[in-house]
Protein backbone atom coordinates (compact mmCIF):
# COMPACT_ATOMS: atom_id res chain seq x y z
CA UNK A 1 0.00 0.00 0.00
CA UNK A 2 1.26 3.46 -0.90
CA UNK A 3 0.05 6.81 0.39
CA UNK A 4 -0.06 9.62 -2.12
CA UNK A 5 -0.67 13.33 -1.62
CA UNK A 6 -2.28 15.31 -4.42
CA UNK A 7 -2.38 19.11 -4.68
CA UNK A 8 -4.92 20.42 -7.19
CA UNK A 9 -2.97 23.45 -8.40
CA UNK A 10 -5.90 25.14 -10.11
CA UNK A 11 -7.80 25.19 -6.81
CA UNK A 12 -4.92 26.10 -4.49
CA UNK A 13 -4.79 29.86 -3.71
CA UNK A 14 -2.17 30.30 -0.94
CA UNK A 15 -2.44 34.10 -1.00
CA UNK A 16 -6.14 33.88 -0.15
CA UNK A 17 -5.90 31.56 2.87
CA UNK A 18 -4.04 31.23 6.17
CA UNK A 19 -2.12 28.11 5.16
CA UNK A 20 -4.47 26.01 7.26
CA UNK A 21 -2.98 22.83 5.74
CA UNK A 22 0.38 23.61 7.33
CA UNK A 23 -0.92 25.18 10.53
CA UNK A 24 -3.04 22.17 11.54
CA UNK A 25 -0.74 19.38 10.27
CA UNK A 26 0.31 17.17 13.26
CA UNK A 27 3.80 16.29 11.89
CA UNK A 28 4.47 20.01 11.23
CA UNK A 29 3.43 20.87 14.79
CA UNK A 30 5.91 18.25 15.99
CA UNK A 31 8.73 19.98 14.09
CA UNK A 32 8.79 17.88 10.92
CA UNK A 33 8.77 19.46 7.46
CA UNK A 34 5.73 17.56 6.21
CA UNK A 35 4.22 20.60 4.42
CA UNK A 36 6.56 23.30 3.11
CA UNK A 37 6.30 26.14 0.63
CA UNK A 38 7.37 25.19 -2.88
CA UNK A 39 9.15 27.30 -5.50
CA UNK A 40 5.80 28.40 -6.98
CA UNK A 41 4.54 29.63 -3.61
CA UNK A 42 2.21 26.65 -3.16
CA UNK A 43 2.57 23.87 -0.57
CA UNK A 44 4.54 20.67 -1.13
CA UNK A 45 3.30 17.71 0.93
CA UNK A 46 5.80 15.00 1.86
CA UNK A 47 4.29 11.59 1.21
CA UNK A 48 6.85 9.87 3.44
CA UNK A 49 6.19 12.11 6.46
CA UNK A 50 2.41 12.30 5.97
CA UNK A 51 0.55 10.18 8.55
CA UNK A 52 -2.70 10.15 6.56
CA UNK A 53 -4.79 11.91 9.23
CA UNK A 54 -6.70 13.92 6.61
CA UNK A 55 -6.76 17.12 8.67
CA UNK A 56 -5.26 19.19 5.85
CA UNK A 57 -7.89 17.82 3.47
CA UNK A 58 -10.74 19.07 5.67
CA UNK A 59 -9.09 22.34 6.71
CA UNK A 60 -8.21 23.51 3.18
CA UNK A 61 -10.82 26.19 2.33
CA UNK A 62 -10.53 25.44 -1.40
CA UNK A 63 -10.69 21.60 -1.29
CA UNK A 64 -7.33 21.54 -3.07
CA UNK A 65 -5.76 18.56 -1.25
CA UNK A 66 -6.31 14.82 -1.55
CA UNK A 67 -4.58 12.24 0.69
CA UNK A 68 -5.20 8.75 -0.66
CA UNK A 69 -4.07 5.18 -0.18
CA UNK A 70 -3.48 3.17 -3.37
CA UNK A 71 -3.54 -0.54 -2.52
CA UNK A 72 -4.60 -1.39 -6.08
CA UNK A 73 -1.26 -0.83 -7.86
CA UNK A 74 2.43 -1.20 -7.14
CA UNK A 75 4.68 1.87 -7.39
CA UNK A 76 6.81 0.03 -9.96
CA UNK A 77 3.80 0.15 -12.30
CA UNK A 78 3.74 3.96 -12.57
CA UNK A 79 3.68 4.99 -16.23
CA UNK A 80 3.59 8.76 -15.93
CA UNK A 81 3.55 11.30 -13.13
CA UNK A 82 2.83 15.02 -13.29
CA UNK A 83 4.98 16.54 -10.52
CA UNK A 84 5.60 15.58 -6.91
CA UNK A 85 2.03 16.09 -5.70
CA UNK A 86 0.54 15.60 -9.16
CA UNK A 87 -1.57 13.01 -10.95
CA UNK A 88 -0.03 9.61 -11.66
CA UNK A 89 -1.09 6.84 -14.05
CA UNK A 90 -0.49 3.16 -13.32
CA UNK A 91 -0.26 0.62 -16.18
CA UNK A 92 -1.24 1.05 -19.83
CA UNK A 93 -3.73 -0.54 -22.22
CA UNK A 94 -2.23 -3.04 -24.64
CA UNK A 95 -3.00 -2.15 -28.29
CA UNK A 96 -4.23 -5.20 -30.21
CA UNK A 97 -2.71 -6.22 -33.55
CA UNK A 98 -6.17 -5.60 -35.00
CA UNK A 99 -9.66 -5.03 -33.64
CA UNK A 100 -11.12 -2.42 -31.30
CA UNK A 101 -10.25 -2.01 -27.63
CA UNK A 102 -12.29 0.34 -25.43
CA UNK A 103 -11.13 2.47 -22.51
CA UNK A 104 -13.81 3.08 -19.90
CA UNK A 105 -13.56 5.16 -16.75
CA UNK A 106 -14.46 8.50 -15.10
CA UNK A 107 -13.15 11.86 -16.25
CA UNK A 108 -9.75 12.86 -14.87
CA UNK A 109 -8.62 9.25 -14.45
CA UNK A 110 -5.92 9.13 -17.16
CA UNK A 111 -7.61 7.89 -20.35
CA UNK A 112 -6.37 10.76 -22.53
CA UNK A 113 -2.92 10.51 -20.93
CA UNK A 114 -2.80 6.82 -21.88
CA UNK A 115 -3.72 7.67 -25.48
CA UNK A 116 -0.97 10.32 -25.70
CA UNK A 117 1.62 7.88 -24.35
CA UNK A 118 0.60 5.11 -26.75
CA UNK A 119 0.58 7.58 -29.64
CA UNK A 120 4.13 8.66 -28.82
CA UNK A 121 3.17 12.33 -28.36
CA UNK A 122 4.17 12.05 -24.70
CA UNK A 123 7.13 9.95 -23.56
CA UNK A 124 6.31 8.25 -20.23
CA UNK A 125 8.57 9.34 -17.36
CA UNK A 126 7.91 6.19 -15.24
CA UNK A 127 7.39 8.43 -12.19
CA UNK A 128 10.68 10.33 -12.61
CA UNK A 129 8.94 13.70 -13.07
CA UNK A 130 12.07 15.69 -12.15
CA UNK A 131 14.07 14.77 -15.27
CA UNK A 132 13.22 14.89 -18.98
CA UNK A 133 11.73 11.58 -20.15
CA UNK A 134 13.58 9.58 -22.81
CA UNK A 135 13.09 6.27 -24.59
CA UNK A 136 16.05 4.16 -23.31
CA UNK A 137 14.77 3.77 -19.70
CA UNK A 138 11.24 3.14 -21.04
CA UNK A 139 12.48 0.34 -23.32
CA UNK A 140 14.48 -1.18 -20.48
CA UNK A 141 11.51 -0.98 -18.08
CA UNK A 142 9.15 -2.76 -20.49
CA UNK A 143 11.66 -5.34 -21.71
CA UNK A 144 10.00 -8.76 -21.91
CA UNK A 145 6.46 -7.35 -21.90
CA UNK A 146 3.85 -6.95 -24.63
CA UNK A 147 4.42 -3.17 -24.68
CA UNK A 148 8.16 -3.38 -25.41
CA UNK A 149 7.72 -3.92 -29.15
CA UNK A 150 5.19 -1.07 -29.29
CA UNK A 151 7.51 1.44 -27.61
CA UNK A 152 10.49 0.20 -29.62
CA UNK A 153 8.67 0.99 -32.87
CA UNK A 154 7.65 4.41 -31.49
CA UNK A 155 11.25 5.21 -30.51
CA UNK A 156 12.47 4.31 -33.98
CA UNK A 157 9.65 6.22 -35.70
CA UNK A 158 8.39 3.02 -37.34
CA UNK A 159 4.85 3.08 -35.90
CA UNK A 160 2.30 5.31 -37.61
CA UNK A 161 -0.31 6.58 -35.15
CA UNK A 162 -3.20 9.00 -35.53
CA UNK A 163 -5.27 10.57 -32.72
CA UNK A 164 -8.84 11.89 -32.92
CA UNK A 165 -8.79 14.78 -30.39
CA UNK A 166 -11.23 14.93 -27.49
CA UNK A 167 -12.13 18.63 -27.74
CA UNK A 168 -13.30 19.04 -31.33
CA UNK A 169 -14.75 22.51 -30.68
CA UNK A 170 -11.17 23.82 -30.86
CA UNK A 171 -11.08 22.86 -34.55
CA UNK A 172 -13.37 25.84 -35.22
CA UNK A 173 -10.42 28.14 -34.47
CA UNK A 174 -8.74 27.22 -37.79
CA UNK A 175 -9.24 29.15 -41.05
CA UNK A 176 -9.28 25.94 -43.11
CA UNK A 177 -12.26 24.59 -45.01
CA UNK A 178 -13.55 21.07 -44.38
CA UNK A 179 -11.86 19.87 -47.57
CA UNK A 180 -8.51 21.39 -46.55
CA UNK A 181 -8.69 19.98 -43.01
CA UNK A 182 -9.65 16.43 -44.02
CA UNK A 183 -7.66 16.51 -47.28
CA UNK A 184 -4.38 16.54 -45.36
CA UNK A 185 -5.00 12.81 -44.79
CA UNK A 186 -4.56 12.04 -48.49
CA UNK A 187 -6.47 10.45 -51.34
CA UNK A 188 -9.02 8.70 -49.11
CA UNK A 189 -10.45 12.05 -47.93
CA UNK A 190 -13.12 12.39 -50.64
CA UNK A 191 -14.85 8.99 -50.13
CA UNK A 192 -14.62 9.33 -46.34
CA UNK A 193 -16.29 12.76 -46.41
CA UNK A 194 -19.12 11.16 -48.33
CA UNK A 195 -19.22 8.27 -45.84
CA UNK A 196 -19.69 10.56 -42.80
CA UNK A 197 -22.16 12.84 -44.59
CA UNK A 198 -20.01 15.96 -45.04
CA UNK A 199 -19.55 15.83 -48.83
CA UNK A 200 -21.97 18.72 -49.36
CA UNK A 201 -20.12 20.88 -46.85
CA UNK A 202 -16.57 20.25 -48.02
CA UNK A 203 -16.12 23.91 -49.09
CA UNK A 204 -17.50 25.33 -45.83
CA UNK A 205 -15.04 26.93 -43.35
CA UNK A 206 -14.48 24.87 -40.20
CA UNK A 207 -15.48 27.81 -37.99
CA UNK A 208 -18.99 27.71 -39.51
CA UNK A 209 -19.64 24.07 -38.56
CA UNK A 210 -21.82 22.92 -35.67
CA UNK A 211 -20.36 20.79 -32.88
CA UNK A 212 -21.63 17.59 -34.50
CA UNK A 213 -20.19 18.55 -37.87
CA UNK A 214 -16.80 19.32 -36.28
CA UNK A 215 -16.88 15.87 -34.69
CA UNK A 216 -17.63 14.25 -38.06
CA UNK A 217 -14.81 16.22 -39.70
CA UNK A 218 -12.34 15.06 -37.03
CA UNK A 219 -13.46 11.45 -37.46
CA UNK A 220 -13.25 11.75 -41.26
CA UNK A 221 -9.65 12.94 -41.05
CA UNK A 222 -8.73 9.97 -38.87
CA UNK A 223 -10.52 7.45 -41.09
CA UNK A 224 -8.81 8.87 -44.18
CA UNK A 225 -5.33 8.63 -42.62
CA UNK A 226 -3.24 5.53 -43.31
CA UNK A 227 -1.85 4.43 -39.93
CA UNK A 228 -0.98 1.35 -37.86
CA UNK A 229 -2.73 2.48 -34.67
CA UNK A 230 -5.89 4.63 -34.44
CA UNK A 231 -6.62 6.36 -31.12
CA UNK A 232 -10.17 7.75 -30.94
CA UNK A 233 -11.05 10.02 -28.00
CA UNK A 234 -14.82 10.36 -27.37
CA UNK A 235 -16.24 10.01 -30.90
CA UNK A 236 -19.91 10.37 -29.87
CA UNK A 237 -19.79 13.90 -28.40
CA UNK A 238 -22.26 16.27 -30.12
CA UNK A 239 -23.67 13.46 -32.29
CA UNK A 240 -27.26 12.21 -32.34
CA UNK A 241 -28.08 8.50 -32.18
CA UNK A 242 -28.22 8.19 -35.99
CA UNK A 243 -24.71 9.58 -36.47
CA UNK A 244 -23.35 7.68 -33.45
CA UNK A 245 -24.35 4.37 -34.98
CA UNK A 246 -23.07 5.40 -38.41
CA UNK A 247 -19.68 6.33 -36.93
CA UNK A 248 -19.62 3.08 -34.93
CA UNK A 249 -20.16 1.07 -38.11
CA UNK A 250 -17.33 2.94 -39.85
CA UNK A 251 -14.98 2.29 -36.94
CA UNK A 252 -15.94 -1.38 -36.84
CA UNK A 253 -14.98 -1.72 -40.50
CA UNK A 254 -11.66 -0.03 -39.70
CA UNK A 255 -11.10 -2.42 -36.77
CA UNK A 256 -11.37 -5.42 -39.08
CA UNK A 257 -8.01 -4.46 -40.60
CA UNK A 258 -6.24 -2.15 -38.13
CA UNK A 259 -5.63 -1.63 -34.42
CA UNK A 260 -8.07 0.83 -32.80
CA UNK A 261 -8.35 2.19 -29.23
CA UNK A 262 -11.52 4.09 -28.34
CA UNK A 263 -12.36 6.21 -25.28
CA UNK A 264 -16.14 6.46 -24.97
CA UNK A 265 -18.71 7.30 -22.25
CA UNK A 266 -21.80 6.11 -24.15
CA UNK A 267 -21.90 2.57 -22.76
CA UNK A 268 -24.36 1.23 -25.34
CA UNK A 269 -22.16 2.51 -28.16
CA UNK A 270 -18.94 1.18 -26.62
CA UNK A 271 -20.55 -2.22 -26.04
CA UNK A 272 -21.52 -2.36 -29.72
CA UNK A 273 -18.20 -1.01 -30.94
CA UNK A 274 -15.41 -2.78 -29.04
CA UNK A 275 -14.17 -6.36 -28.80
CA UNK A 276 -12.58 -5.90 -25.36
CA UNK A 277 -12.07 -3.10 -22.84
CA UNK A 278 -9.71 -1.86 -20.15
CA UNK A 279 -11.46 -0.32 -17.13
CA UNK A 280 -9.77 2.64 -15.41
CA UNK A 281 -10.38 3.26 -11.72
CA UNK A 282 -8.83 5.35 -8.96
CA UNK A 283 -9.51 8.94 -7.91
CA UNK A 284 -10.19 11.78 -10.32
CA UNK A 285 -7.22 14.17 -10.73
CA UNK A 286 -5.22 12.05 -8.24
CA UNK A 287 -4.36 8.65 -9.74
CA UNK A 288 -5.66 6.16 -12.27
CA UNK A 289 -5.12 2.43 -12.63
CA UNK A 290 -5.65 0.55 -15.91
CA UNK A 291 -7.17 -2.89 -15.49
CA UNK A 292 -6.23 -5.96 -17.48
CA UNK A 293 -8.24 -6.41 -20.72
CA UNK A 294 -11.77 -7.79 -20.27
CA UNK A 295 -13.93 -9.30 -23.05
CA UNK A 296 -16.63 -6.80 -24.03
CA UNK A 297 -19.52 -9.09 -23.17
CA UNK A 298 -18.56 -8.85 -19.48
CA UNK A 299 -16.63 -5.54 -19.35
CA UNK A 300 -19.70 -3.28 -19.09
CA UNK A 301 -21.30 -5.53 -16.47
CA UNK A 302 -18.06 -5.46 -14.46
CA UNK A 303 -18.03 -1.67 -14.70
CA UNK A 304 -21.66 -1.43 -13.52
CA UNK A 305 -21.16 -3.82 -10.59
CA UNK A 306 -17.90 -2.11 -9.64
CA UNK A 307 -15.91 -5.24 -8.76
CA UNK A 308 -12.87 -6.55 -10.64
CA UNK A 309 -12.80 -10.19 -9.64
CA UNK A 310 -9.38 -11.11 -11.07
CA UNK A 311 -7.71 -8.14 -9.31
CA UNK A 312 -9.93 -8.29 -6.18
CA UNK A 313 -10.66 -4.57 -6.43
CA UNK A 314 -13.95 -2.86 -5.64
CA UNK A 315 -14.22 0.63 -7.15
CA UNK A 316 -17.96 1.22 -6.73
CA UNK A 317 -19.82 1.05 -3.40
CA UNK A 318 -23.18 0.23 -4.99
CA UNK A 319 -23.89 -1.57 -8.25
CA UNK A 320 -25.83 0.25 -10.98
CA UNK A 321 -29.12 -1.50 -11.74
CA UNK A 322 -31.46 -0.94 -14.67
CA UNK A 323 -35.19 -1.69 -14.55
CA UNK A 324 -37.88 -2.45 -17.12
CA UNK A 325 -40.53 0.23 -17.60
CA UNK A 326 -44.04 -1.22 -17.23
CA UNK A 327 -46.86 1.32 -17.67
CA UNK A 328 -47.62 3.28 -14.51
CA UNK A 329 -50.90 2.39 -12.76
CA UNK A 330 -53.86 4.71 -13.55
CA UNK A 331 -53.66 6.29 -10.08
CA UNK A 332 -50.24 7.71 -10.98
CA UNK A 333 -51.25 9.02 -14.41
CA UNK A 334 -52.93 12.24 -13.26
CA UNK A 335 -52.15 14.84 -15.93
CA UNK A 336 -50.16 17.78 -14.61
CA UNK A 337 -49.28 19.54 -17.89
CA UNK A 338 -51.24 19.38 -21.15
CA UNK A 339 -50.05 21.10 -24.31
CA UNK A 340 -51.96 21.55 -27.58
CA UNK A 341 -50.63 20.97 -31.06
CA UNK A 342 -47.83 23.47 -31.66
CA UNK A 343 -46.24 24.73 -34.84
CA UNK A 344 -43.21 26.94 -35.40
CA UNK A 345 -42.20 28.20 -38.84
CA UNK A 346 -38.72 29.45 -39.66
CA UNK A 347 -37.55 30.62 -43.11
CA UNK A 348 -35.95 27.21 -43.83
CA UNK A 349 -37.60 24.88 -41.31
CA UNK A 350 -41.07 24.08 -39.94
CA UNK A 351 -41.72 22.17 -36.72
CA UNK A 352 -45.03 20.52 -35.89
CA UNK A 353 -45.64 18.84 -32.52
CA UNK A 354 -48.78 16.89 -31.71
CA UNK A 355 -50.80 17.54 -28.56
CA UNK A 356 -49.66 15.69 -25.45
CA UNK A 357 -49.94 15.39 -21.68
CA UNK A 358 -47.41 14.93 -18.90
CA UNK A 359 -48.29 13.19 -15.64
CA UNK A 360 -47.30 14.06 -12.10
CA UNK A 361 -43.94 12.58 -11.19
CA UNK A 362 -43.23 11.69 -14.83
CA UNK A 363 -39.94 12.24 -16.65
CA UNK A 364 -40.31 12.17 -20.42
CA UNK A 365 -37.28 11.76 -22.67
CA UNK A 366 -37.16 13.54 -26.02
CA UNK A 367 -35.35 11.57 -28.71
CA UNK A 368 -34.65 11.81 -32.41
CA UNK A 369 -31.99 12.90 -34.91
CA UNK A 370 -30.48 16.37 -34.80
CA UNK A 371 -32.21 19.16 -36.75
CA UNK A 372 -35.70 17.72 -36.18
CA UNK A 373 -36.87 20.40 -33.71
CA UNK A 374 -36.27 18.91 -30.26
CA UNK A 375 -34.56 22.03 -28.86
CA UNK A 376 -37.09 24.30 -30.61
CA UNK A 377 -39.96 22.45 -28.90
CA UNK A 378 -38.35 22.86 -25.49
CA UNK A 379 -37.76 26.56 -26.17
CA UNK A 380 -41.45 26.95 -27.13
CA UNK A 381 -42.55 25.52 -23.77
CA UNK A 382 -39.94 27.64 -21.96
CA UNK A 383 -41.26 30.81 -23.57
CA UNK A 384 -37.96 31.55 -25.32
CA UNK A 385 -39.62 31.08 -28.74
CA UNK A 386 -43.17 32.08 -29.70
CA UNK A 387 -45.25 29.46 -31.56
CA UNK A 388 -46.59 30.30 -35.01
CA UNK A 389 -49.68 28.24 -34.18
CA UNK A 390 -50.90 27.04 -30.80
CA UNK A 391 -50.34 28.35 -27.29
CA UNK A 392 -48.09 26.86 -24.57
CA UNK A 393 -50.09 25.71 -21.52
CA UNK A 394 -50.98 28.73 -19.34
CA UNK A 395 -50.27 28.82 -15.62
CA UNK A 396 -47.36 26.37 -15.88
CA UNK A 397 -44.17 27.52 -14.14
CA UNK A 398 -41.06 26.37 -16.00
CA UNK A 399 -37.40 25.83 -15.06
CA UNK A 400 -35.20 25.60 -18.16
CA UNK A 401 -31.63 24.34 -18.62
CA UNK A 402 -30.54 25.29 -22.17
CA UNK A 403 -28.44 23.12 -24.48
CA UNK A 404 -25.43 25.43 -24.72
CA UNK A 405 -23.95 26.78 -21.50
CA UNK A 406 -21.71 29.76 -20.96
CA UNK A 407 -20.59 31.13 -17.60
CA UNK A 408 -21.21 34.89 -17.81
CA UNK A 409 -20.60 35.61 -14.11
CA UNK A 410 -17.32 35.45 -12.23
CA UNK A 411 -18.97 34.30 -8.99
CA UNK A 412 -18.62 30.77 -7.63
CA UNK A 413 -21.44 28.24 -7.60
CA UNK A 414 -21.96 28.79 -3.86
CA UNK A 415 -22.15 32.56 -4.34
CA UNK A 416 -24.56 32.14 -7.24
CA UNK A 417 -26.84 29.85 -5.19
CA UNK A 418 -26.80 32.23 -2.19
CA UNK A 419 -27.68 35.16 -4.45
CA UNK A 420 -30.60 33.23 -5.97
CA UNK A 421 -31.79 32.21 -2.47
CA UNK A 422 -32.97 35.79 -1.92
CA UNK A 423 -35.65 35.12 -4.54
CA UNK A 424 -38.75 32.99 -3.91
CA UNK A 425 -37.98 31.04 -7.11
CA UNK A 426 -34.99 29.19 -5.62
CA UNK A 427 -34.90 26.47 -2.96
CA UNK A 428 -31.50 26.72 -1.25
CA UNK A 429 -32.33 23.87 1.15
CA UNK A 430 -32.94 21.41 -1.71
CA UNK A 431 -29.83 22.68 -3.50
CA UNK A 432 -27.52 22.13 -0.48
CA UNK A 433 -29.00 18.93 0.95
CA UNK A 434 -29.92 16.94 -2.15
CA UNK A 435 -28.50 18.36 -5.37
CA UNK A 436 -24.96 19.22 -4.23
CA UNK A 437 -24.22 15.73 -2.82
CA UNK A 438 -26.30 13.98 -5.50
CA UNK A 439 -24.32 15.58 -8.33
CA UNK A 440 -20.98 15.57 -6.44
CA UNK A 441 -20.62 19.35 -6.48
CA UNK A 442 -18.99 19.68 -3.05
CA UNK A 443 -15.48 20.15 -4.41
CA UNK A 444 -16.39 22.86 -6.93
CA UNK A 445 -18.74 25.02 -4.84
CA UNK A 446 -16.08 27.71 -4.37
CA UNK A 447 -14.57 27.57 -7.86
CA UNK A 448 -15.42 30.50 -10.15
CA UNK A 449 -18.00 29.45 -12.75
CA UNK A 450 -15.79 30.42 -15.75
CA UNK A 451 -13.05 28.12 -14.38
CA UNK A 452 -15.27 25.02 -14.37
CA UNK A 453 -14.79 22.30 -16.99
CA UNK A 454 -17.59 21.46 -19.41
CA UNK A 455 -18.82 18.57 -17.25
CA UNK A 456 -18.63 20.56 -14.02
CA UNK A 457 -20.55 23.47 -15.57
CA UNK A 458 -23.17 21.01 -16.84
CA UNK A 459 -23.73 19.52 -13.39
CA UNK A 460 -23.87 23.00 -11.84
CA UNK A 461 -26.47 24.17 -14.38
CA UNK A 462 -28.68 21.11 -13.80
CA UNK A 463 -28.48 21.62 -10.02
CA UNK A 464 -29.47 25.29 -10.32
CA UNK A 465 -32.37 24.36 -12.64
CA UNK A 466 -33.71 21.62 -10.34
CA UNK A 467 -33.46 23.93 -7.31
CA UNK A 468 -36.03 26.30 -8.81
CA UNK A 469 -39.58 25.34 -7.76
CA UNK A 470 -41.57 24.70 -10.96
CA UNK A 471 -44.35 22.63 -12.47
CA UNK A 472 -42.32 21.62 -15.52
CA UNK A 473 -38.54 21.12 -15.79
CA UNK A 474 -36.96 21.38 -19.23
CA UNK A 475 -33.44 19.94 -19.48
CA UNK A 476 -31.72 20.08 -22.87
CA UNK A 477 -28.87 17.53 -23.21
CA UNK A 478 -27.95 17.34 -19.50
CA UNK A 479 -25.51 14.44 -20.11
CA UNK A 480 -23.21 16.44 -22.43
CA UNK A 481 -19.54 16.43 -21.30
CA UNK A 482 -20.29 13.96 -18.47
CA UNK A 483 -18.54 10.63 -18.00
CA UNK A 484 -20.52 7.39 -17.67
CA UNK A 485 -20.68 7.50 -13.85
CA UNK A 486 -21.81 11.12 -13.81
CA UNK A 487 -24.48 10.39 -16.42
CA UNK A 488 -25.94 7.52 -14.43
CA UNK A 489 -25.88 9.51 -11.18
CA UNK A 490 -27.61 12.46 -12.85
CA UNK A 491 -30.25 10.25 -14.50
CA UNK A 492 -31.20 8.65 -11.17
CA UNK A 493 -31.24 12.03 -9.40
CA UNK A 494 -33.48 13.69 -12.02
CA UNK A 495 -35.99 10.86 -11.85
CA UNK A 496 -35.95 10.80 -8.03
CA UNK A 497 -36.44 14.57 -7.74
CA UNK A 498 -39.31 14.63 -10.24
CA UNK A 499 -41.13 11.81 -8.44
CA UNK A 500 -40.52 13.32 -4.98
CA UNK A 501 -41.77 16.77 -5.97
CA UNK A 502 -44.73 15.35 -8.00
CA UNK A 503 -43.83 17.53 -10.99
CA UNK A 504 -43.06 16.79 -14.67
CA UNK A 505 -39.84 16.93 -16.67
CA UNK A 506 -38.85 16.86 -20.34
CA UNK A 507 -35.28 15.72 -21.01
CA UNK A 508 -33.60 15.97 -24.42
CA UNK A 509 -30.71 13.53 -24.82
CA UNK A 510 -29.01 11.03 -27.15
CA UNK A 511 -27.56 8.55 -24.61
CA UNK A 512 -29.79 5.46 -24.48
CA UNK A 513 -28.47 4.38 -21.04
CA UNK A 514 -29.15 7.84 -19.62
CA UNK A 515 -32.68 7.93 -21.05
CA UNK A 516 -33.40 4.38 -19.89
CA UNK A 517 -32.48 5.27 -16.31
CA UNK A 518 -34.19 8.67 -16.26
CA UNK A 519 -37.36 8.32 -18.35
CA UNK A 520 -40.84 6.92 -17.83
CA UNK A 521 -41.96 7.76 -21.38
CA UNK A 522 -40.61 9.17 -24.65
CA UNK A 523 -41.46 11.82 -27.20
CA UNK A 524 -40.10 10.92 -30.64
CA UNK A 525 -39.03 13.51 -33.22
CA UNK A 526 -38.38 12.65 -36.85
CA UNK A 527 -37.58 14.49 -40.09
CA UNK A 528 -40.42 15.01 -42.57
CA UNK A 529 -39.36 14.69 -46.20
CA UNK A 530 -35.80 14.30 -47.45
CA UNK A 531 -34.67 17.92 -47.61
CA UNK A 532 -34.51 18.54 -43.84
CA UNK A 533 -37.01 21.41 -44.08
CA UNK A 534 -39.55 20.01 -41.60
CA UNK A 535 -39.69 18.05 -38.36
CA UNK A 536 -42.50 16.24 -36.55
CA UNK A 537 -42.75 15.49 -32.82
CA UNK A 538 -45.23 12.98 -31.33
CA UNK A 539 -45.99 11.50 -27.94
CA UNK A 540 -45.38 10.95 -25.12
CA UNK A 541 -45.40 7.21 -25.67
CA UNK A 542 -44.63 4.41 -23.18
CA UNK A 543 -40.88 3.65 -23.22
CA UNK A 544 -41.27 0.44 -25.22
CA UNK A 545 -43.39 2.03 -27.96
CA UNK A 546 -41.26 5.19 -28.07
CA UNK A 547 -37.98 3.34 -28.43
CA UNK A 548 -39.46 1.05 -31.07
CA UNK A 549 -40.53 4.09 -33.09
CA UNK A 550 -37.04 5.60 -32.83
CA UNK A 551 -35.06 2.41 -33.51
CA UNK A 552 -37.08 1.52 -36.59
CA UNK A 553 -35.91 4.76 -38.20
CA UNK A 554 -32.32 4.14 -37.04
CA UNK A 555 -32.48 0.51 -38.29
CA UNK A 556 -31.02 -1.13 -35.18
CA UNK A 557 -32.38 -3.47 -32.48
CA UNK A 558 -31.79 -3.53 -28.71
CA UNK A 559 -32.13 -6.30 -26.17
CA UNK A 560 -31.94 -6.46 -22.37
CA UNK A 561 -28.84 -7.90 -20.72
CA UNK A 562 -29.80 -10.90 -18.61
CA UNK A 563 -27.60 -9.91 -15.65
CA UNK A 564 -28.05 -6.14 -15.32
CA UNK A 565 -31.11 -5.46 -17.55
CA UNK A 566 -29.11 -2.78 -19.36
CA UNK A 567 -29.98 -2.08 -23.03
CA UNK A 568 -27.60 -3.69 -25.51
CA UNK A 569 -27.35 -3.17 -29.27
CA UNK A 570 -27.68 -6.37 -31.28
CA UNK A 571 -25.06 -7.04 -33.93
CA UNK A 572 -26.55 -6.79 -37.42
CA UNK A 573 -27.60 -10.18 -38.72
CA UNK A 574 -27.31 -11.95 -35.35
CA UNK A 575 -30.01 -14.43 -34.29
CA UNK A 576 -31.62 -11.97 -31.87
CA UNK A 577 -31.45 -9.17 -34.42
CA UNK A 578 -33.28 -11.26 -37.02
CA UNK A 579 -35.85 -12.53 -34.51
CA UNK A 580 -36.66 -9.05 -33.20
CA UNK A 581 -36.94 -7.55 -36.68
CA UNK A 582 -39.33 -10.37 -37.65
CA UNK A 583 -41.62 -9.58 -34.69
CA UNK A 584 -41.28 -5.79 -35.06
CA UNK A 585 -39.79 -5.52 -31.56
CA UNK A 586 -36.68 -3.35 -31.81
CA UNK A 587 -36.49 -2.81 -28.03
CA UNK A 588 -37.00 -4.64 -24.73
CA UNK A 589 -36.78 -8.14 -26.17
CA UNK A 590 -35.72 -10.41 -23.27
CA UNK A 591 -32.02 -11.28 -23.25
CA UNK A 592 -30.77 -14.83 -23.70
Amino acid sequence: MARIAILLNDRCHPKECQWECQAYCPPVRMGQECIVEGPNGKPIISETLCIGCGICVHKCPFDAIKILNTPEADESEIVHRYGYNGFRLYRLPIPPSQGITGLLGPNGIGKSTALRVLAGTEVPNLGAYDRPPSWPPVLEHYRGTALHAHFEKLARGELRTVVKPQYVDRLAETDETVDEYVGVAGARAAPVLDEVGLARKRDRPMKELSGGELQLAAIARVLATDADLYLIDEPSSYLDIVHRLAVARSLRRLGEERSVLVVEHDLALLDYLADQAHLLYGSSAAFGVVSHPIPMRSAINTYLTGYLKDENVRFRTEAVRFVTHPPKPPARQNALVEFPELEKRFPNFTLTVGAGRLAKGETVGIVGPNATGKTTFVRLLAGVETPTRGTPPPGVTVSYKPQYLKATQTSSLRERANALAAEPTFDLRTFERELVPGLHLDEILDVALPDLSGGELQRAAVALALARPATLYLLDEPSAYLDADERMAMARLIRRQVERMAVSALVVDHDVYFLDLASDALMVFRPVGTDGAAGQGDGPFPMREGMNRLLRTVDVTFRRDAETLRPRINREGSVLDREQRATGEHYYEPAN
